[in-house]
C-alpha cells in the first residue's frame, strides 16, 4: 500500500512534540522586613522536541511581560526584557545522563540577533550627552557582548532561569531517579556571582501509569557555603550602609512540587518557591508557577 501525501505529512508532523507553557514568577525583596522591590515576570514558551533526535530541543519565547514596583526601574526592565528574549530563543542538545542543556546549536543566530538589538539600542541613545550616562550605556553593552559571544555563559544563564532549570532535568532521560537525592546550585539574586550548592531531597507524592508528582526540598545555611566571605563583603558594601545591622547568617531554601508526564516526557505543572536571606536583615522570596497550556 502506498501512503498518500497527507499520510506522509501527518507522519512527519507526529515526529515532533510541541508543548506550550505559561510561566508566572514574582520576586520580592525586603530590607529589615520592609518591602523595597517587587518584580513580576510572565512568559509563554513553546518547546519542540523531535523523536528522531531525542537529545535535541527547541525553545521559543512567545510572549514576555515584566513589571516592577516601584516603577522607577521599569525602563531598564524593558531593555532587559529584549535581551532576555534573545538569550532564551534557543536550540539545544541536552546531556544524555543529566537532561541539562549541553550544546547551544543556534549560537550564531543569537549573536546576530544581539548585534541588531545592540545597533538599534546605541542608535536610540546616541543623543545622550552626560558622560556618566554614556559610560553606563557602554558598560551595559560590553557586559552583554561578552556574555552573548560565549556559548558557555549563555548555557550557564539558561540554568539560572527557573523554567529552563526545571524543564531540563534528569527525568527527560532517566525515569528511575524520582526518589534519588541530587545536587543543584542556587544562583543568588542578592549577591553577584554567588552559587550555593544544595542537596535536594526528592519524594514521590502521587503517581499514575502516565504521571508522577514529586516534591523537591532543601535548605542550606552559611556553614555550607564556601563563598561566605564574599557574601559578607558584598553585604557590607551593598546592604549594611542602608540598614546598619551587621551580617548575621546567610540561608537558602528551595521547595518545589513538579508533575511530570512519563509517557510524553514533559512537565505538566510546577510550583516552585525559593528564598534567600541574611537572617533578620535582607530577604528575597521567589515564587514561580509553570503549567502546560497546550
Amino acid at each position: 500500500m502506498i501512503s498518500s501525501k497527507s499520510d506522509i505529512t501527518q507522519q512527519s508532523r507526529s515526529l515532533t512534540d510541541i508543548v506550550r507553557y505559561r510561566v508566572e514568577q514574582e520576586v520580592s525583596i525586603k530590607l529589615n522586613r520592609i518591602p523595597v522591590n517587587n518584580t513580576i515576570v510572565k512568559t509563554d514558551y513553546t518547546v519542540k522536541h523531535n523523536h528522531n533526535k531525542p537529545l535535541f530541543y527547541s525553545v521559543h519565547v512567545d510572549d514576555h511581560i515584566s513589571k516592577i514596583s516601584p516603577n522607577g526601574h521599569q525602563n531598564l526592565l524593558d531593555i532587559m526584557k529584549g535581551v532576555d528574549i534573545i538569550k532564551s530563543n534557543v536550540e539545544l542538545l541536552i546531556n544524555s545522563s543529566t537532561g541539562k542543556p549541553e550544546t547551544l546549536k543556534n549560537h550564531d543566530a543569537i549573536v546576530n540577533e544581539w548585534n541588531i538589538f545592540k545597533t538599534n539600542y546605541l542608535k536610540k541613545n546616541e543623543f545622550i550627552r552626560a558622560k556618566m550616562t554614556q559610560q553606563n550605556i557602554q558598560d551595559f553593552v560590553s557586559a552583554f557582548d561578552e556574555q552573548i559571544h560565549s556559548s558557555h555563559q549563555l548555557l550557564t544563564g539558561l540554568d539560572n532561569q527557573i523554567f529552563f532549570n526545571t524543564f531540563f532535568d534528569y527525568f527527560l532521560v532517566n525515569m528511575q531517579a524520582f526518589e534519588s537525592d541530587l545536587t543543584m546550585n542556587y544562583h543568588s539574586q542578592l549577591f553577584k556571582g554567588i552559587a550555593t550548592p544544595l542537596t535536594v531531597n526528592q519524594k514521590i507524592l502521587q503517581e499514575t501509569p502516565e504521571k508522577v508528582l514529586i516534591s523537591k526540598t532543601t535548605s542550606a545555611a552559611s556553614k555550607n557555603n564556601t563563598s561566605i566571605d564574599e557574601i559578607k563583603k558584598q553585604y557590607n558594601k551593598k546592604y549594611k550602609p542602608i540598614i546598619d545591622y551587621n551580617f548575621s547568617e546567610y540561608q537558602v531554601n528551595y521547595d518545589a512540587q513538579i508533575e511530570f508526564n512519563t509517557t510524553e516526557k514533559h512537565i505538566e505543572y510546577a510550583d516552585i518557591q525559593m528564598s534567600e536571606c541574611v537572617m533578620n536583615n535582607v530577604e528575597m522570596d521567589n515564587r514561580c508557577r509553570i503549567w502546560r497550556i497546550q
